[in-house]
């Protein structure tokens, strides 16, 4: 007799400790951008106070916030399927790139710090902003 109501009693509770209750959140993404340039040869010029040679290159989804807040960066390629990161050395050339509201400037100069001609070929440029929410 004691058998014939353990089994009801272990099949009530299995059912009732069984049950849980979720709370799905769901956190909105914001996708990064990404901005492709042709820089042809005839676009670099020189900067006397540096030493360089740079292109400037319009980015207005650079703006203040993206400058505050978001990641920028830069990749070039001579034929847009093989990319490499600037900061980078590229056939000799040190390529580097600043930017600020609404501007990127890319500069290149000999990897021994001296002035190199322009580059004499066109080079691909990506721009990616990777989003970013400030924490305070």
């Amino acid at each position: 007799m004691k058998s014939l109501l353990l089994l009801p009693m272990l099949m009530l509770g299995v059912l009732f400790t069984s049950c849980t209750k979720e709370n799905i959140t769901q956190e909105v993404v914001i996708p990064n951008k990404t901005i492709q340039y042709i820089i042809n040869k005839d676009q670099w010029q020189f900067d006397s106070r540096s030493q360089t040679q740079y292109v400037d290159i319009p980015v207005p989804e650079i703006d203040d916030y993206a400058n505050q807040n978001s990641g920028i960066l830069v990749y070039i390629s001579e034929d847009q399927e093989t990319w490499e990161a600037i900061p980078d050395v590229l056939n000799g050339s040190t390529f580097i790139y600043r930017y600020t509201n609404g501007r990127l400037f890319i500069e290149v100069q000999n990897a021994d710090g001296s002035v190199t001609p322009a580059p004499d070929y066109t080079i691909y440029a990506k721009v990616v902003i990777v989003e970013s929410d400030p924490i305070e």
